[in-house]
């Protein structure tokens, strides 16, 4: 299979600011078909995203039809891609080749100046794990992509063949792919990178077979591995890093272009800000970059920028003026400009708030505590999932028994909201144990009384959204469904 050929020189017809660019404003939409994870689907979708790259095409993966003309201030739209809210409702995520290229560079960057890819300026050969239907398996293509503009390849730098991704991944199937893509990046003196969501590198991690031995061996030999698109337990990093693996955690969404924290700290150019931070210094997360989407376009031929604002930076102040509460709307938004200090020039900077709460350290670190709008009220206490899915995880007593969980809170005439978790069993467990066997064993443990939860619904997995993001809001759903009539919460 005869890849398609790697973009021309930036600085030609084609770069950001020639005829390429202009023809990508009046492009038709580049549809593929339904992308079926098969060579042929993928070859598309590289081809198209080739396109992005040059600026000669403009790629729709949009959850409703592509509109005929774009809105005003959206007419630098190269990309959209699906994305889903806190409601779990999808939108169409605009974003421009700036943002995208600005999203490699980042990375690159970071990559060359912490040892990673010196050599190459931080770009190197890229191995395409993820559907290229959603950012991260986007960005994957297009930084091979970077590569080959950067440092003058007359191809992208993917493997050639394309994999073929149908079937189950196990540790035969990683092997099978990533063997003869270490060898090409080998072959043409390239670093090799790849992207994996939590689920892919907890399979190969934790399997006991001498496959599974044989595909850690071989994800050594990746200069860097991504992991993104949901939470990944510490043991299982602690797992990975203990075998020499290079993963690299990635914190980030479709409206920041991929991730723009790695390892917890933002990359090059990237800014957080925590807004209204509580005593322990959580709040709502802020994101300056230039990463950015340009908002998002709707079904019915509208725009909302509302998470969107713009950040005026400046070298005459150093102060920093709080976002206005009043400013705040259902969703997420920060409407008022902020001041900070910036050495050698001025600028203004777009900011995105986000649906998460978290904490930022006095070094930068970046501790995601979960979303804002899944906090569980529980009569006047707070709860935060994750915790308690922590603490569910760490229980020596149900090590072996409970392999994952997802905590929401439901509707309660009593308390408000009261705490319950979907669990997966491992075989042989009684699921009409499941809410006596967690309860049992938080109590052992250093878990407060109300972080319990009342109920433990067994299901054979956790809803999901996209490439391995756990589904709170259907999950929400399905413990409301689940209580049946004269079933009831257990109390404390």
């Amino acid at each position: 299979m005869t890849l398609p050929p790697g973009p021309p020189d930036p600085s030609g017809p084609s770069g950001p600011s020639g005829a390429g660019a202009s023809a990508a404003r009046t492009a038709p939409w580049l549809i593929p078909p339904t992308y079926d994870a098969s060579a042929a689907s993928l070859t598309t979708h590289v081809r198209a995203i080739g396109e992005v790259m040059t600026g000669t095409g403009r790629l729709w993966l949009g959850p409703f039809p592509a509109p005929a003309a774009l809105p005003s201030g959206f007419e630098d739209t190269a990309l959209v891609v699906p994305t889903s809210g806190s409601t779990g409702t999808a939108k169409a995520v605009a974003l421009s080749r700036a943002a995208l290229r600005a999203s490699q560079e980042a990375t690159a960057a970071l990559f060359a100046a912490d040892g990673t890819a010196t050599g190459t300026r931080g770009h190197g050969f890229w191995l395409p794990l993820l559907p290229p239907t959603h950012i991260a398996g986007v960005q994957v293509i297009a930084r091979a992509y970077r590569t080959a503009e950067v440092l003058g390849l007359g191809y992208p730098a993917l493997p050639d063949p394309l994999p073929d991704l149908r079937g189950h991944f196990d540790a035969d199937a990683f092997v099978a792919l990533a063997e003869p893509a270490l060898a090409q990046a080998e072959q043409r003196g390239l670093p090799a990178f790849t992207s994996l969501v939590p689920t892919q590198l907890t399979r190969i991690l934790t399997g006991a077979t001498g496959a599974d031995a044989r595909a850690r061996s071989v994800l050594k030999r990746f200069a860097g591995v991504l992991v993104g698109g949901a939470a990944t337990g510490p043991e299982v990093l602690a797992a990975a890093r203990a075998q020499r693996i290079a993963v690299r955690t990635t914190y980030g969404s479709s409206e920041t272009a991929g991730g723009c924290v790695y390892d917890r700290f933002p990359l090059p150019g990237v800014r957080l800000h925590a807004r209204s931070p509580d005593a322990e210094g959580a709040g709502r997360l802020v994101i300056s970059s230039p990463t950015l989407a340009l908002g998002y376009l709707t079904a019915d031929g509208g725009i909302d920028t509302s998470p969107f604002s713009q950040t005026r930076q400046t070298r005459e102040t150093s102060e920093t003026s709080e976002p206005s509460e009043t400013s705040e709307t259902s969703e997420t938004s920060e409407t008022s400009e902020t001041s900070e200090t910036v050495q050698d020039s001025d600028a203004i900077m777009r900011s995105f708030t986000t649906s998460d709460l978290a904490q930022i350290a006095e070094d930068g670190a970046l501790t995601v505590l979960g979303r804002a709008d899944d906090v569980i009220n529980t009569g006047g206490r707070k709860v935060l999932p994750q915790d308690v899915e922590r603490a569910i995880d760490r229980s020596l007593m149900l090590r072996d028994l409970v392999l994952s969980s997802l905590v929401v809170g439901v509707e309660d005439p009593e308390w408000g909201q009261r705490v319950e978790a979907l669990v997966t069993l491992a075989e042989g467990s009684d699921p009409e144990e499941a809410t006596a066997l967690v309860r049992s064993a938080l109590r052992t443990s250093d878990v407060p009384a109300h972080m319990i939860p009342k109920r433990v619904h067994a299901v054979e997995q956790l809803p999901r959204l996209g490439i391995g993001k756990l589904d709170r809001a259907a999950a929400r759903r399905l413990a409301e469904t689940r209580l049946t009539e004269g079933q009831r919460p257990t109390g404390d």
